[in-house]
């Protein structure tokens, strides 16, 4: 996922229609014909499948994917397991919609749909206007969803993750690598932010906090803003020497950056320390020594990059 979130915006009163990526499950292949369609005048990106656990494979792997219509006469795997795997998606904070089809007009069938984790039941084929009216539902709550997600894992002044979605990635990372690979910790502060603040005023303040959420960082790593003028980069996959490599790019970043103020041009710099994963180590561990490299920088003259590892020390 990217360090900045894209803000939907939905204009008051009149309905814009936008491409959704839909995925289609039906087990048989003439309902898949009629709802294909039903669907194609829509013009969005549709994924058919026949098979509940081919379909479930491809949404786990397809995080663009963000609409599930299924019925539950399909195969691989029940489109009650199809639909609970999907909910776990999204109760993970992925914007996911799922609507629950079936031939059966019962009621206590279509709640036991509801309640294995679907938003929506229709019956099977549904009218074309009643899919699209569902359909339009689906994506007013996903764009709710996806304000929701960014009100609780993205900070508002520089647009990167917060803190809490920073430990959320950090946990996530420790246990992934206790099973093989690796991954480094990037720490750093701005360097006299509290003279910056006192001498230039709280507003300067906000606006270098701004310029360093441009930074640039290498894919699939995770930016954070984890406090007042600090900041944390998890670089999945990275050793330690590429890490190094990525905190001085960052720092020359820093460096570049400016901000003009009347006739004063304030520049600034900040210090780095980094740290790479150990066998064994705890999220408390590799914190510790990223923060105590950190320390380090600060100690030892700041605008600079300091690194521990075993075979690193700075």
């Amino acid at each position: 996922m990217s360090s900045r979130l894209f803000r939907a915006t939905l204009p008051l009163f009149r309905y814009t229609k936008r491409i959704m990526h839909i995925v289609l499950v039906d087990g048989s292949r003439t309902g898949l014909m009629i709802l294909q369609r039903m669907l194609e005048p829509r013009g969005d990106d549709v994924a058919y499948f026949t098979d509940g656990r081919e379909a479930l494979l491809y949404i786990q792997s397809t995080p663009q994917a963000e609409v599930l219509i299924t019925s539950f006469e399909i195969g691989g795997v029940s489109g009650t397991e199809l639909c609970w795997e999907a909910r776990l998606l999204a109760d993970a904070g992925r914007p996911l919609y799922v609507i629950g089809m079936s031939a059966s007009n019962d009621a206590q069938h279509s709640i036991g749909v509801l309640d294995a984790g679907a938003d929506d039941f229709m019956s099977k084929p549904p009218r074309q206007d009643e899919l699209n009216a569902r359909l339009r539902v689906a994506e007013r709550t996903l764009i709710m969803q996806r304000r929701l997600i960014e009100m609780a894992t993205v900070d508002p002044l520089s647009g990167l993750f917060n803190r809490g979605a920073f430990r959320q990635r950090f946990d996530a990372e420790i246990a992934g690598a206790e099973l093989g690979g690796t991954f480094s910790l990037i720490l750093f502060d701005i360097d006299h932010f509290k003279h910056i603040n006192d001498i230039y005023g709280h507003d300067v303040g906000d606006e270098v906090i701004r310029s360093v959420g441009t930074l640039r960082v290498p894919p699939d790593s995770h930016f954070s803003r984890i406090g007042g003028e600090e900041f944390a980069v998890i670089l999945p996959s990275i050793p330690i020497d590429g890490s190094v490599s990525v905190a001085e790019y960052l720092r020359e970043q820093v460096n570049a950056l400016s901000i003009e103020r009347g006739d004063n041009t304030i520049r600034i710099t900040a210090s780095f320390g980094v740290a790479e994963f150990r066998p064994g180590d705890t999220v408390n561990d590799l914190y510790r020594r990223a923060d105590s490299a950190l320390y380090q920088a600060k100690n030892t003259g700041r605008d600079r990059v300091s690194a521990t590892s075993p075979e690193i020390v700075s």
